[in-house]
């Protein structure tokens, strides 16, 4: 490779053409299908993360033996070719280290995209990090609209009269599938199950989204009139649909519930609601879905090609039960049945839990004038404050002048979860510099705080499950003693209160349990049977690459699939999983492949808000 670094009196420096040569020798490498070539235009450490464009799979790298065997496994079967500059994201030195830029390339089915991160070892621009993103399939690519569109002979042609139909008849026609079946069925409307069908529908797969609620939005709608979203706006609006620039900068339930039901309608996806899934069984030779379904009182059948499942990260509740609970003359609630509101106004309210839920319900409980609120806290939270700890932890690429979401999201997945961890404690301490009143003043009002394992606070926490809050109030009130802290457990119930293990008493009248929930695998064991559930890889915890598991990902079984994230990873990562659903319906994808790449686990109980 020409060594393009510029001698000391040369200025300014052509990154552009250094990444464009860099670029041309890593596709001329991977026209020769030389491995070892590939791996020497890398640095002495690199990082490569595939997001399912060569493994058709998340897939963490670290170091040049483990990309060299990763991709003397997969590029011969899935070939890489055509890179070229992404022209549309400017090339630049970052923080005087790297030269970061955008590029797009083929594989032998797909169109991909990446970016890499170049630095120099004192001879020559080496890659210290890699990312492939599988974008689209050549063949079958995303539909939209155009202005060729109008030229169309079926356009806007006359029909016999009283023959016309409105919008809404030929929705509801269209959502009945009465005729035929839908290629996926997605079981739980929230968001991430919405953005895949969004997705999907855009690739031609007719999909069928299912929910027990009444109104899409309801799961959030019908929670604690306290909850919103601890990101910003801008990191966690819809494919395609952005959130008004006048909306504020943390949305509430009801602004979210809201533009949940507007998706439905805007972007003319298929929604059962008040629909309950009985039963699903899979035929091995047809290989396709037999499911029951109760649609508000009205027995269906459907023979969908692929189940989907979006109820969450969070399987069954988790119900501690403790001597004496069944005395208590009180009210025990788990957070995921808590409304809040009016309840609790006069009443002595007992949170177990000093998670993100266990925040919110007692600033809840606070709010409705409860009597007392009383937090117990069973081991450190990693907290962060929305004004100060928000901007550094996501502010770089998201923001109201943020670049094109798309890229946006590009940028902030190119590290291997791996990587992210290492690098967490740096971001950590600098939230954490930021908070430091925030934080003694915790410590003092005798709440204990956590920078996380390892000091790399969310992501681990993100990532294995434990208990964090970004500040939105309740920390204030703690500090104010307005909610007051007891450490330790619950020993037993009395039937007017608690004694907890320090053996003081506390006289209750609702206990709320911010105790998490089981694996979200055994959620969906009553309908999938004991043989298909235990076949399944464990959903999130981390595998031996350190990426999630199962959730966006191969679950274990051909044709099931376990679609749950927040709102800005659901985003990015539904893509690529709707395009290799595509794929295998076109032939494209051996579906054996999620079979394949299923590993042992063991069960990992999740729950934010837990511990």
């Amino acid at each position: 490779m020409t060594d393009l670094m510029p001698a000391a009196t040369k200025s300014p420096t052509d990154y552009r053409a250094i990444a464009i040569t860099w670029l041309s020798d890593f596709n001329d490498a991977l026209g020769a299908g030389d491995v070892q070539r590939i791996v020497s235009l890398l640095g002495e450490d690199p990082w490569w993360r595939d997001l399912y464009a060569l493994t058709w799979d998340l897939t963490g790298m670290h170091g040049r033996d483990d990309i060299a065997g990763v991709l003397t496994a997969s590029l011969p079967a899935v070939g890489m070719r055509d890179v070229s500059l992404d022209e549309r994201y400017p090339v630049a030195l970052h923080e005087d280290a790297y030269i970061e830029m955008m590029y797009t390339f083929a594989t032998d089915s797909a169109v991909g995209r990446g970016v890499v991160r170049l630095a120099h070892d004192g001879q020559e621009w080496k890659a210290t990090q890699v990312s492939t993103f599988l974008d689209g399939l050549k063949d079958h690519p995303f539909r939209f609209a155009t202005i060729d569109d109008v030229h169309l002979p079926e356009f806007n042609l006359p029909v016999e009269p009283g023959q016309r139909k409105s919008t809404p008849e030929l929705a509801a026609e269209r959502c009945a599938f009465t005729h035929e079946d839908p290629g996926v069925l997605v079981i739980g409307a929230g968001h991430s199950g919405m953005f895949l069908a969004a997705y999907l529908e855009r690739l031609g797969v007719p999909t069928l989204l299912v929910d027990r609620f009444e109104r899409a939005g309801d799961n959030w709608r019908k929670r604690y009139s306290g909850l919103a979203l601890h990101d910003l706006k801008w990191a966690v609006q819809f494919p395609y649909m952005p959130f008004p620039p006048s909306w504020p900068v943390f949305l509430s339930k009801d602004y979210l519930a809201d533009w949940l039901e507007q998706y439905v309608t805007n972007m003319e996806l298929n929604l059962w609601t008040s629909t309950t899934v009985k039963s699903a069984e899979y035929d091995k030779a047809k290989r396709r879905w037999t499911v029951q379904l109760d649609r508000n009182g009205e027995l269906r059948t459907l023979r969908p090609n692929h189940l989907v499942i979006s109820t969450g990260l969070n399987g069954l509740p988790k119900l501690p039960t403790f001597e004496g609970m069944s005395d208590f003359r009180g009210q025990v609630f788990h957070s995921s049945s808590y409304e809040g509101g009016a309840a609790a106004a006069g009443k002595r309210v007992v949170v177990v839990g000093a998670g993100s839920s266990g925040h919110d319900v007692a600033q809840d409980a606070y709010e409705n004038e409860a009597s007392s609120v009383t937090m117990v806290q069973r081991s450190p939270t990693y907290i962060y404050s929305q004004n100060r700890g928000v901007p550094i932890q996501f502010g770089k690429y998201y923001g109201h002048n943020h670049m094109p979401i798309e890229d946006a999201d590009l940028l902030a997945s190119v590290n291997p979860t791996a990587l992210s961890l290492k690098q967490g404690p740096i971001v950590t301490r600098l939230i954490a510099d930021a908070d430091a009143d925030l934080l003694n003043q915790l410590e003092e009002a005798g709440f204990r705080t956590t920078l996380g394992p390892g000091d790399a606070g969310l992501i681990p926490i993100a990532t294995t499950g434990g208990s964090y809050y970004i500040d939105k109030g309740a920390s204030q009130l703690i500090i104010e003693r307005k909610i007051r802290v007891q450490q330790g457990e619950i020993a037993r119930f009395t039937p007017t209160g608690v004694v907890y293990s320090d053996g003081t008493e506390e006289q209750a009248d609702i206990v709320v349990l911010c105790t998490g929930y089981t694996n979200v695998r055994e959620s969906v064991r009553p309908i999938l049977g004991d043989e298909v559930t235990d076949s399944l890889a464990t959903v999130w915890n981390v595998d031996e690459r350190g990426e999630v598991r199962t959730s966006m990902r191969h679950s274990g079984h051909e044709k099931l699939w376990f679609v749950a994230n927040g709102l800005r990873i659901g985003r990015f990562l539904s893509k690529p999983v709707a395009v290799m659903i595509k794929a295998i319906e076109e032939g494209l994808l051996d579906p054996q492949i999620s079979v394949e790449k299923k590993s042992p686990e063991p069960e990992v109980a999740f729950g934010t808000a837990t511990r």
